[in-house]
């Protein structure tokens, strides 16, 4: 009898034993980022709330939208569903070419003919102006970034270096990323990722990543044969990944900030249209929402990002 109850006792366990281990969850592949079109917002016209020539986009962290557009030469706000907040003009500020907020909610937009970025604070005081010390160039491009630290980090394309600034606005560093050289056209822009690194589009279509005093990290290319990638207009960098347009102007790209493994290809044809465009700036809000700036069309349109 006692044989029997440890006998019995033990195919107990053996069993229980069993069951716990074939109850663990098995390992998952890293989930792949879906996209869900959710709507858009937008107007034609050259007034306050209204698209003329956008060409920048950038969200805070409420989720609000700021939109520079050189044609009316506006800064708009609107909330995350598009609604008009507000819109102004600076004097001095004609031809606002890009857009960045940094996490405090203040603005920085460039503009190359005046070789500087003008810096408006959240809390409503006059705005301050970055002169940079290059000299200006027709049809330059420069971008704007900032980290968590405060240091504001300037792209010129045309001098081919990154300027960095503390928020006083004193220069502390100058470097050129590698492949750079002076006139190199569609270089940039520079992206300043959550993860606090660098992120700067290369001519050949790959984004570098850097750390904040221009330390190469990697760069990342499309792998895929027959995909190039159009990181010229703007991309954006979120949970570990660089969403980027094609050169098409209508497919999305996905990839790792890590090792540049593909997650995804979508195809935005079905809200953009079938035709060939120049690729869209985009940006994505706290929400988890790609934003796509439609220039053409005057419209930004929704995406809700699912992994």
């Amino acid at each position: 009898m006692i044989f029997g109850a440890a006998l019995l006792l033990y195919c107990s366990v053996a069993i229980s034993g069993c069951s716990q281990a074939t109850s663990e969850p098995l390992p998952r592949s890293p989930a792949t980022p879906t996209l869900k079109y959710i709507g858009q917002w937008g107007a034609p016209g050259n007034g306050p709330g209204q698209m003329q020539q956008p060409s920048g986009i950038a969200t805070n962290s409420l989720g609000d939208v700021f939109i520079v557009d050189s044609g009316s030469a506006f800064i708009s706000k609107f909330a995350p569903e598009g609604k008009p907040l507000l819109s102004f003009q600076e004097d001095g500020l004609n031809h606002p070419q890009s857009i960045a907020v940094d996490r405090d909610g203040t603005l920085y937009v460039t503009d190359p003919v005046r070789n500087s970025v003008f810096i408006f604070m959240s809390n409503g005081d006059h705005y301050r102006e970055l002169r940079l010390r290059t000299r200006p160039v027709a049809g330059n491009t420069l971008s704007a970034a900032v980290g968590d630290d405060g240091l504001i980090h300037v792209f010129d394309q045309h001098a081919g270096k990154v300027f960095s600034y503390t928020p006083r606005l004193r220069l502390v560093q100058t470097w050129e990323p590698r492949e750079t050289f002076p006139g190199a056209q569609h270089f940039g822009p520079l992206v300043a990722g959550p993860d606090n690194f660098l992120y700067l589009g290369t001519p050949s279509g790959g984004i570098m990543k850097f750390t904040r005093e221009g330390h190469l990290i990697t760069e990342i290319t499309a792998g895929a044969t027959g995909v190039t990638w159009s990181p010229g207009a703007g991309f954006a960098v979120w949970n570990n990944c660089i969403f980027v347009m094609d050169s098409d102007g209508r497919m999305l790209h996905v990839a790792s900030t890590v090792d540049g493994a593909g997650k995804s290809d979508v195809d935005l044809a079905p809200e953009l249209g079938q035709a060939g465009r120049k690729a869209p700036a985009l940006a994505i809000n706290p929400r988890g929402e790609l934003l796509v700036l439609d220039a053409p069309e005057s419209r930004v349109l929704r995406y809700r990002i699912t992994f």
